[in-house]
């Protein structure tokens, strides 16, 4: 086995920790980590328990949110290729996959060297908060680890799948050994983490509470690793603390932000002052470009007019109002900030990745792409609760919720823009003689109704699926480039056709072609892990020609 590969590539804080974005103080452990001796220099290292990579790119390109606009364009990498079309990553990026596993399990090993510290101390009082945060980093780094390198999880089957390793201490030797163990017990490991950190989380220790999981942010984390976790009680649960009695108080404000200086929308939706960003991360990351639409950067594969078109932005929706059309400008009278769009590229979306390029050498202009991610907000949690009510059968809270979202994002009330209502729902899903009804997706008439296959929990025709139905389309709407689709793709088992544009034409909706689907039992739905891991001896990812009989695909 080469350890010295796995030490460098899974474990942070060890003797090699020697890759970009690691801090000093690290670089100098784990000699001097005895130097952890007052809470200060513990809360100091908490800092770098957040990493400073993330999921969203490689979950968003493999995602539906994207097309492949052709050969022609010449705006992608091969990293971006290898991602689109569900290949092994190989390719070296900084936003690599690679590095995206290595940054990972460096915030782990900096939450772990926290809490071994914390222990060594006696847990003192004054360092409760501390440890709860810890856990709730650690919690966190794996569960995105699972959202990339994993399957969904199952109750039944997720014994039967490969998990990741979960590092409950920081790694002191140079020839360890790790298994990546199963989903299971993963799953169980994260719920041991939040269950035992959440309770000692304390907004009064941070300055700046929205760069730390704050009370509100570790909840809205819960409820979504709950929300993948089947536990419907423990997501409502979770969601109430963040949303109160009444949400309307904290979901974001569009209206607010369409008064943003012009070129500054991104910044404004990064703004810490907002009460609906619950947690901020600030990242070596060129998202400020990839997911702007002014842009031409991975042009190639991005949110394009198709999609716009027939299943996101401007197609039909469950609350009505103008679709399909640019020339009545029918964004403008549907949405209460519309997204944007660039006709050069047909690029197409809302301001949220803000690009903060970090000089190194103002004599060259050689630096770093920087952004920051909002990790969490309120109206993403608000519509995880409704998810949970549709689980539960509680139609009436969930619709209320689902509108409560739709009120925030939509011009209700004008422009032929409904509330949402059961009523409503059960007609746009249900009645095919209705002028709102929206069939079911195929590849030769794409709409945003996916066909469904849920892996580990039922829904029912009728009522239920109605429900489930119009809370994806919420859900989509609300995360398009935030990498959250691909959580929802994989846990209803929604088959991806990856469209080829090159002869599209927007106004005819004509010239698009599905070049490759990755259906819902496709192996690959585990995104591989990378290729350096597997060479220092963890397991690789299945495949469908090396287990066709694999049980998720039973």
């Amino acid at each position: 086995m080469n350890t010295k590969n796995i030490i460098r590539m899974i474990f942070a804080g060890a003797v090699l920790c020697s890759f970009a974005g690691c801090s000093k103080f690290l670089d100098e452990l784990p000699d001097n980590r005895a130097e952890l001796d007052t809470p200060e220099k513990i809360y100091k290292l908490l800092v770098s328990a957040y990493p400073d990579r993330t999921y969203v790119r490689m979950c968003e390109l493999s995602s539906d949110n994207i097309d492949d606009q052709g050969e022609d364009n010449t705006n992608f990498s091969r990293l971006q290729y290898q991602n689109a079309y569900w290949d092994d990553m190989i390719d070296a990026e900084n936003e690599s996959n690679q590095n995206t596993w290595q940054q990972y399990y460096n915030a782990i090993g900096n939450a772990n060297t926290a809490l071994e510290a914390i222990e060594k101390l006696g847990t003192p009082e004054e360092l409760l908060a501390a440890k709860g945060e810890a856990l709730i980093c650690r919690a966190y780094c794996h569960f995105c680890l699972t959202m990339l390198y994993c399957l969904p999880y199952h109750p039944e089957k997720a014994s039967q799948y490969l998990g990741i390793p979960y590092m409950l201490a920081p790694e002191k030797t140079l020839n360890p050994h790790y298994e990546r163990g199963n989903l299971e017990d993963v799953y169980r490991q994260i719920a041991a983490d939040i269950e035992e950190g959440l309770p000692l989380i304390d907004d009064n220790v941070y300055s700046v509470p929205k760069y730390h999981f704050n009370r509100d942010a570790a909840n809205a984390f819960a409820a979504r690793f709950y929300l993948y976790y089947m536990k419907w009680d423990k997501v409502i649960e979770c969601a109430d603390a963040v949303l109160g009695s009444d949400p309307t108080i904290v979901l974001r404000d569009w209206t607010d932000a369409a008064k943003a200086e012009w070129g500054r929308q991104a910044f404004d939706y990064i703004d810490p002052a907002h009460e609906f960003n619950l947690l901020l991360m600030p990242l070596f990351s060129a998202n400020g470009s990839v997911f702007n639409a002014w842009s031409s950067s991975c042009a190639r594969f991005t949110h394009t007019y198709r999609i716009s078109k027939q299943e996101t932005y401007r197609t039909k929706r469950p609350m009505g109002g103008p679709y399909d059309q640019w020339g009545d400008k029918s964004l403008d009278r549907t949405y209460i900030y519309q997204p944007y769009i660039n006709d050069n590229i047909e690029k197409i979306y809302m301001p949220k990745w803000p690009d903060q390029w970090q000089t190194t050498d103002q004599v060259t202009g050689v630096g770093y792409g920087r952004s920051t991610m909002v990790a969490f907000t309120t109206n993403e949690t608000l519509l995880c609760r409704a998810e949970a009510y549709i689980h539960l059968k509680d139609y009436d809270s969930a619709v209320r919720d689902m509108d409560l979202w739709s009120c925030s994002m939509f011009k209700v009330g004008q422009n032929g823009i409904e509330h949402l209502t059961r009523e409503r729902i059960n007609e746009v899903y249900g009645d095919p003689s209705s002028d709102n009804y929206i069939a079911e997706y195929t590849s030769e008439h794409p709409t945003s109704r996916k066909p469904l296959h849920p892996h580990g929990f039922t829904v029912e025709p009728g009522e239920q699926e109605n429900m489930i139905q119009c809370l994806l389309f919420c859900r989509r709407i609300e995360t398009i480039a935030d990498g959250l689709r691909w959580g929802d793709v994989k846990r209803y088992g929604i088959a991806v056709d990856r469209f080829d544009l090159i002869n599209y034409v927007d106004d005819d909706t004509e010239g698009y072609r599905v070049s490759e689907t990755l259906d819902e039992k496709d192996l690959r739905r585990a995104i591989q892990l990378p290729y350096d891991v597997i060479s220092a001896g963890l397991t690789a990812n299945p495949r469908n020609t090396d287990q066709p009989d694999h049980p998720f695909r039973q």
